[in-house]
């Protein structure tokens, strides 16, 4: 299933609409759920109606569709109640960490690195990169993210990969040069790590196929 969120004025989550699998048409489903976070927030109930629309597009046997138009579309969560990001490519990490002449801790290979990101105002997919001035430098390193159902603390691995509701790209846009004196404050980034954004579409793990292996 593959779902997103149309621009809409005067509300900040957008609307959530049903998207082809080939991309092309989409349609609203406001009377399963208005916005995607209301779908997350009972998605055990609200999940087999999406797929059953899914189903039901795919098929043309829906009348009011639109065309799907990506540069209409926000980031599928325009904002969320948490934004984790993890380090999984260390080989990565250490080169980003070169770069700024950080040494990497023997740790890094084993324990993993996380930071919680600013979650309040995704950008959309297509829209620009805003910064006070590009001597800040601006980067993005493209990223999987996950979106997932509620988790409890201390959730084991099974657990954790059983609450996946879906998939997207990310553009983890990064402000390489205030990064260094941030982190030797010791409380972490935060002028460093501006909004990032996401792809125009969110996918169900099955749509994936055998691309997705191992929660990966």
């Amino acid at each position: 299933m593959k779902l997103a969120t149309l621009r809409t004025t005067g509300n900040r989550d957008g609307r959530l609409v049903v998207v082809s699998r080939d991309l092309l048409h989409c349609v609203l489903v406001s009377d399963i759920a208005a916005t995607l976070q209301g779908a997350l927030d009972n998605w055990d109930e609200i999940r087999p109606q999406l797929q059953s629309v899914y189903e039901k597009l795919n098929q043309n046997q829906i009348k009011d569709t639109m065309a799907f138009d990506a540069s209409e579309a926000c980031s599928p969560l325009p904002r969320a109640y948490q934004w984790a990001d993890g380090s999984a490519y260390v080989n990565h990490v250490e080169l980003v960490r070169k770069a700024r002449g950080a040494e990497m801790p023997p740790s890094f290979w084993t324990d993993p690195l996380m930071y919680q990101g600013g979650s309040d105002d995704f950008l959309d997919p297509t829209s620009d990169i805003l910064a006070v001035s590009e001597s800040h430098g601006i980067d993005f390193e493209s990223e999987v993210a996950v979106i997932t159902k509620d988790v409890s603390m201390g959730s084991k691995k099974e657990v954790c990969s059983s609450a996946i509701c879906l998939v997207m790209l990310v553009n983890d846009v990064s402000l390489r040069n205030l990064i260094p004196a941030e982190l030797a404050k010791g409380f972490g980034f935060f002028h460093s790590k501006p909004s990032s954004s996401f792809s125009p579409v969110a996918v169900t793990v099955d749509e994936l196929g055998e691309a997705w292996q191992d929660d990966k």
